[in-house]
């Protein structure tokens, strides 16, 4: 099931809506944001530049 659903995802094209990109140093910061529920999308912690 889970491989017909990474097939699908592939052949769609669907790409998920990325509001901002922290890097980890700044992971507090990204929660904040997350927590004012004012994104429209994917909040990212960037582990490495």
């Amino acid at each position: 099931m889970l491989e017909d659903l990474a097939r699908a995802w592939t052949a769609s094209g669907l790409r998920p809506v990325i509001d901002s990109v922290f890097p980890f140093a700044r992971a507090r910061e990204a929660f904040d944001h997350l927590m004012t529920g004012s994104h429209v999308g994917k909040i990212v912690i960037a582990l490495s530049d």
